[in-house]
C-alpha cells in the first residue's frame, strides 16, 4: 500500500474529470472490517468483525458553470447506482474503486469549488 497523503491532482467521477483544490488534505478511510474485542463473563474475550464501506472526505473539486459541473453532482448523487472513480494524488499515487457521492454536497461559488465526501470500495493501484 502507498504511504503518500497530501492533495488530490485530479479526480474522475462517473467518466468526468474535476481538478482539486492544491490545498487540500483529504481523508482516505479503507475498505473492509472494523474490529471490536468483547468480554466474556469468565474473563476470556471474544471478537465482534463489522464490514465497513471505504471513504475518501474533504475533497475540493474545482466546478465549471459552463460545463454544468453542480448538476453533474447531484445527478450523480441522487443516482442509486455506485459509479466508478478514479483519483490521482499528487505524488502519481492513484486510487480507484466503485462509490457513491455521500454527505451534503458545499458549494464555494467565490472559489469555484465544490466539498464532496466519497464512499463505497476503493483501492490503492
Amino acid at each position: 500500500m502507498s504511504k503518500s497523503s497530501g492533495a488530490l491532482e485530479s479526480i474522475v467521477i462517473n467518466g468526468r474529470r474535476f481538478t482539486c483544490d492544491s490545498e487540500d488534505e483529504p481523508k482516505f478511510k479503507l475498505p473492509g472490517f472494523e474490529n471490536e474485542v468483547l468480554p466474556n463473563s469468565d474473563g476470556t474475550f471474544r471478537q465482534k468483525k463489522k464490514k465497513v464501506a471505504g471513504t475518501i472526505t474533504d475533497i475540493n473539486i474545482v466546478t465549471d458553470d459552463s460545463r454544468g459541473d453542480q448538476a453533474f453532482i447531484e445527478e450523480t448523487a441522487a443516482n442509486l447506482d455506485f459509479v466508478d472513480v478514479s483519483a490521482t494524488k499528487v505524488d502519481g499515487t492513484l486510487v480507484s474503486g466503485s462509490m457513491q457521492i455521500t454527505d451534503e454536497k458545499v458549494l464555494d461559488g467565490g472559489a469555484n469549488t465544490m466539498s464532496i465526501s466519497l464512499a463505497g470500495d476503493w483501492r490503492y493501484m
